[in-house]
């Protein structure tokens, strides 16, 4: 038999509206933050499922952010290349302009130091950094100015091949940017044949036919016609050079004197240059050679601008230099094109990520948040017999044998 005292009764009285004042307690903690499950403990199988969607939710906001990054990076690229190209189509522009034999050395001078302005623009857009300071064509060598003038004409790259990549969903990666080298430095130029003559030691006069040459450009051979006697060396590259580029239209070969006694000659889309001469031409009274190999080695864009304003300056043709910026023009719309389509990829795939995460906060909803209605009901519940357990512990407490004395 056990004893009932009156200290037992208080104890539990007071213990069960500790109990229910707990439980009121949580009820309000659930109704200030709007979460059924606030610790382990209240529902141990969904706190599991809550915190696999809340790794999954923090792993997918980091996939959104890394977009975010890319996107940043590569919309400062296209900025910078829709600069390249302005500055191209001016030099192509002025290359054009300044490639007429009607123009003065001064013209063209004149025209080439706007070149040279625009080259001086172009390695500063190469050279641009983003709002974080990095160079946005040095690769991994974010840090390191990766375009340098090693002297007149002379380009240098100090960056690296490296592109970052990041990571916009489980199984997809993205470049946030180019490599210098492949946008500036290893740009493509046109198949062009060029070479010198040799001063000639006779100067006989040369009839029509005996001096044939074909340009490599699919036009066939073209003959240059007769030639009189001459009295130089001098005389004689002369008559070659206005012979040469009487039928240039035909033969895609243009010419000038490199010395006042030798011509260079340069045909642009050529497969070569071949020279035959027969009859009364031979080598020593024209000094021109049997053949020009083509070649076209990639060259840095900085470099094609240098060419172009040198020819400029120097009143010469500048046939190949308006290829070769047509090349490097084309270089760049080939780069704007592909940092578009990663562009266009990165806003699709936010799309997607965006989708994934609100059907994710839809299930971490359905594990987490609480029933309001079911709520409120259940805190006018517990505050109605907590009320009734406090006026029951007052009704205890005055329970007294001496109040029946």
């Amino acid at each position: 038999m056990n004893r009932i005292s009156t200290y037992m009764m208080s104890q539990r009285s007071l213990t069960a509206m500790l109990n229910q004042q707990g439980r009121v307690s949580q009820t309000q903690l659930q109704l200030s933050t709007g979460k059924r499950v606030l610790a382990p403990s209240d529902d141990p199988a969904a706190a599991s499922r809550i915190l696999n969607i809340n790794g999954a939710l923090g792993t997918v906001e980091q996939y959104q952010n890394n977009a975010d990054r890319a996107k940043s990076r590569l919309e400062n690229e296209e900025s910078i290349l829709e600069g390249a190209t302005n500055v191209l189509q001016r030099a192509h522009e002025l290359a054009v302009q300044g490639n007429n034999d009607s123009l003065s050395i001064n013209d063209t001078q004149s025209i080439a130091k706007e070149i040279r302005q625009l080259q001086e623009q172009m390695l500063s857009l190469a050279n641009t950094r983003d709002g974080s300071g990095e160079y946005i064509f040095a690769g991994f060598q974010s840090k390191t100015r990766p375009f340098a003038q090693n002297g007149i004409g002379n380009y240098s790259y100090q960056g690296d091949l490296g592109r970052r990549q990041l990571q916009i969903s489980p199984d997809r990666q993205i470049a946030d940017g180019n490599d210098g080298f492949s946008v500036f430095m290893n740009v493509a130029t046109e198949p062009t044949a060029q070479g010198n003559s040799v001063a000639a030691i006779a100067f006989g006069a040369i009839a029509a036919g005996d001096i044939v040459i074909d340009g490599g450009n699919g036009n066939g051979p073209v003959s240059l016609g007769a030639l009189p006697a001459a009295a130089s060396a001098g005389e004689r590259a002369d008559q070659l050079r206005e012979a040469i580029n009487r039928v240039s239209s035909q033969t895609g070969i243009r010419t000038f004197n490199a010395t006042p006694d030798t011509l260079s000659l340069t045909s642009v889309s050529s497969s070569g240059i071949s020279v035959t001469l027969a009859g009364s031409a031979n080598a020593a009274n024209t000094g021109l050679p049997a053949g020009i190999p083509s070649s076209a080695a990639p060259r840095n864009i900085f470099e094609t601008l240098e060419q172009l304003a040198t020819g400029l300056e120097q009143n010469r043709p500048v046939d190949r230099s308006i290829a070769d910026v047509e090349h490097a023009l084309n270089s760049i719309v080939t780069t704007r094109t592909s940092v578009g389509a990663r562009l266009n990829a990165i806003d699709d795939q936010v799309e997607i990520n965006a989708d994934l995460k609100l059907s994710l906060e839809k299930h971490r909803s359905e594990e987490q948040d609480l029933d309001y209605a079911e709520a409120i009901a259940r805190f006018e519940r517990q505050m109605t017999a907590l009320q009734a357990a406090q006026q029951s512990y007052v009704k205890v407490k005055g329970l007294s044998l001496f109040n029946y004395l």
